[in-house]
């Protein structure tokens, strides 16, 4: 199948192509002409009035379903949810019934993902059974394709096995990815703690919380000189320690959930329980820091933090409802909608090259004889979020008004167009 992008955007830092106007034609997943008044009356034409590429989004933290929790998403749906949202490449986590922390798991996830025309990195478990307690068998899983080691959005406890697992990873240049958050500080993570969860009548959720578990990892990163990713930051005072240790350090990278950049805990006035995520929605003043840190580099990808559950988890009073939100189909959108101050560049970098540098992967290019993995969007058509491709609803965004779509997700010879 042969497919002609018309006068569109191309969006990739350090090409000569960035910001251009060109046609770019396909033909059985490569690209074989980039230029201008490209016909070809064989191929489909995609077209938007303000039509913009680049190259395929990833995602880092997804939370699959399959094996396990096949009611909360499949491998096919979530095909369709990262599709729909721009996303070529995904990274998973371990957290599956069972955990996944085998060769054989990986493969089966990888070869899933393919079947479904979809780029799956699996994380494998950084503790046996994600108990945090024993690390896994991170050699094998490596060999069996493992992008990096962790235990999801639990924290570990342990700093000892924390440090082990950094000195494990490095004989292979292997990644941690750890979520910090101290549990026995946070109160359950039901909210933030400030003004608002004192006019809520709820005990909050200190920053200090992930604060000083953040210390901690990052003097045990300095100590191993291993690579580490602190996954999902949501304070301030996170930003300035990071700030402070990442210079002249390469094996250290971050990343931070769009929801916190877009809301904050004002947002949960309401008791709405599609709010209640982890992290948590913290202060305007944080998210301001949050902004900040994604313009000057601080924070290398934003994700999506999807994570789908059952009507049963989520239709509760707000203190009994679990934590967690889809987020692959309204992760762009919504940051396109919501925020103002960070340019269409500098959202897909943290999209596009800031996830891969952060996995250890390489590097796409838009360019002739290169294949074909290639986001579509327009950034500035209104849409309805009404149809979710995901096997669950649990999002915050039903029914929303977006600006900014994507059109459509090229991944070689796989294409899904809008």
């Amino acid at each position: 199948m042969k497919y002609l992008i018309k006068n569109c955007t191309i969006v990739q830092k350090g090409s000569n192509l960035h910001l251009k106007k060109k046609d770019i034609l396909i033909d059985k997943g490569i690209i074989v002409n980039i230029g201008k008044g490209i016909i070809d009356a064989k191929a489909q034409i995609i077209k938007s009035k303000n039509l913009h590429v680049s190259v395929g989004w990833m995602d880092i933290g997804v939370h699959l379903g399959e094996p396990g929790y096949e009611q909360r998403e499949t491998f096919d749906s979530l095909a369709k949810s990262a599709f729909s949202g721009g996303y070529t490449d995904i990274v998973t986590m371990p957290l599956s019934m069972p955990t996944i922390q085998t060769k054989a798991q990986l493969k089966n996830i990888i070869d899933q993902g393919k079947n479904n025309g979809l780029d799956i990195h699996p994380l494998g478990a950084l503790s046996q059974d994600m108990d945090g307690e024993n690390i896994t068998e991170f050699v094998d899983m490596d060999n069996g394709g493992a992008v990096g080691f962790t235990d999801g959005l639990s924290p570990i406890k342990e700093a000892g096995l924390l440090m082990r697992a950094l000195q494990y990873v490095k004989r292979f240049d292997g990644l941690v990815l750890h979520h910090p958050n101290d549990k026995s500080l946070s109160n359950g993570d039901l909210i933030h703690e400030g003004i608002v969860s004192t006019s809520m009548g709820m005990k909050g959720s200190p920053s200090m919380a992930e604060e000083l578990m953040l210390n901690r990892d990052l003097k045990i990163q300095e100590y191993t000189d291993s690579r580490l990713c602190v996954h999902l930051i949501s304070t301030k005072g996170a930003i300035d320690l990071i700030k402070k240790c990442k210079k002249d350090n390469q094996k250290l990278s971050t990343g931070v959930s769009y929801l916190n950049l877009i809301k904050s805990d004002e947002d949960m006035i309401d008791f709405d329980s599609h709010y209640k995520v982890q992290p948590i929605l913290r202060a305007k003043s944080d998210q301001k820091a949050l902004r900040k840190g994604v313009t000057s580099d601080v924070i290398d990808y934003i994700s999506s933090n999807h994570y789908p559950l059952e009507v049963e988890k989520k239709q509760l009073e707000y203190a009994y409802a679990d934590h967690g939100a889809i987020g692959l189909e309204t992760c762009y959108a919504a940051i396109n909608t919501f925020i103002k101050d960070i340019s269409t560049e500098v959202i897909i970098d943290k999209l596009t090259t800031g996830p891969r540098k952060t996995m250890n992967l390489p590097q796409l290019k838009i360019e002739n004889g290169e294949v074909a993995k290639l986001t579509i969007f327009d950034p500035t058509i209104e849409w309805k979020y009404d149809t979710i491709k995901s096997s669950s609803n649990n999002t915050p965004f039903y029914n929303q008004e977006f600006v900014g779509k994507v059109i459509g997700s090229i991944n070689g010879k796989n294409a899904v167009i809008v």
